[in-house]
């Protein structure tokens, strides 16, 4: 099979309205149950599909076509109260991330550490791992387990699963694009993009912290965050008229979507006094929700329709 993501995401998207109707699930198991079915297949395919050749991108594109049992396994763990039975569930999900990001690693090593923009998507790859490690503790029936309850654990788990690796693949994406563009230096990708690669990756540190560190830590968190969406929606917009029709409106498209989820989350943690990193959106369901998910798959819909080649030859950045 050519294109086994796309076919799993279809397959995972029927699968994942039938689990909500045959379940009580709440939007936030809802939320990640959408990125298990549909955001990994999609993303992990556009990452390796061309690049096949190698031991590291075999690897991950094994982990592919096994992907559907485990996206599986991880929403049944999420259909269930925190047990062990769940925990179980939830455990066969990690494993499966734990693989992805084995093969981010092997791809770093292959490369030798180097090119920005496959730093970015293997980066991608480990913060999957810790997404399904933190779904797997929040199924652990432990009271407080490692100081978050069960809810913040799942919150994590969402924000891991649906911003943190979402953000960094297709910032991946978008370096291969601007390598592949440059007009100034085939040999260098530009500083603001290196910058942006270094925040998209740090921050994610600075949000799980900040839940550790109080009210103005957590501020300083949604404050990157929203500085980062921002950022990228406008670049985005600006290079639209790049790209081919149906591109260029799916960017367009999802600038204004990140606009307004950046806009409507920090007016609703403002209105009610509190700001929270990583569970600001749960607070306004079900627009949060829905925004967010129209906007993951508004953007990786772009970025999938994007010629991006990547870089093959050992140089330096």
């Amino acid at each position: 099979m050519q294109r086994p993501g796309r076919w799993l995401a279809v397959a995972g998207f029927f699968l994942w309205l039938i689990w909500k109707i045959s379940f009580s699930i709440e939007w936030l198991e809802f939320s990640i149950g959408f990125s298990l079915f549909v955001l990994v297949p999609l993303l992990l395919e556009e990452a390796v599909k061309d690049f096949r050749e190698d031991r590291a991108g075999h690897w991950l594109w094994q982990c592919l076509v096994c992907l559907l049992p485990f996206s599986i396994s991880g929403v049944l763990s999420l259909s269930m109260e925190a047990s062990w039975e769940a925990a179980a569930w939830g455990f066969i999900w990690f494993i499966y991330t734990l693989s992805v990001a084995v093969g981010g690693v092997w791809r770093f090593r292959l490369r030798q550490g180097t090119r920005v923009e496959e730093l970015s998507i293997d980066a991608g790859f480990l913060y999957l791992a810790f997404a399904g490690l933190f779904l797997f503790f929040s199924r652990l029936p432990i009271k407080n387990f490692g100081s978050f309850s069960t809810r913040e654990w799942i919150v994590l788990a969402l924000f891991f699963h649906g911003v943190v690796f979402l953000l960094a693949v297709i910032t991946g994406f978008f370096g291969r694009y601007r390598k592949e563009m440059e007009v100034k230096s085939k040999k260098q990708v530009d500083k603001p993009y290196r910058f942006l690669v270094i925040m998209v990756l740090i921050s994610p540190v600075i949000g799980f912290f900040s839940l550790l560190y109080g009210t103005e830590a957590i501020i300083l968190s949604v404050v990157i965050f929203s500085f980062l969406l921002v950022w990228m929606c406008l670049w985005w917009f600006w290079l639209s008229v790049e790209f081919k029709p149906w591109v260029q409106t799916a960017l367009i498209l999802t600038s204004l979507m990140g606009f307004s989820i950046v806009g409507s989350a920090l007016w609703k943690g403002m209105s009610i006094g509190r700001l929270s990193s990583v569970g600001m959106l749960a607070t306004i369901p079900p627009y949060g929700f829905f925004s967010a998910l129209l906007f993951s798959w508004l953007i990786v819909f772009a970025w999938r329709g994007v010629s991006k080649p990547r870089r093959m030859v050992p140089e330096s950045d």
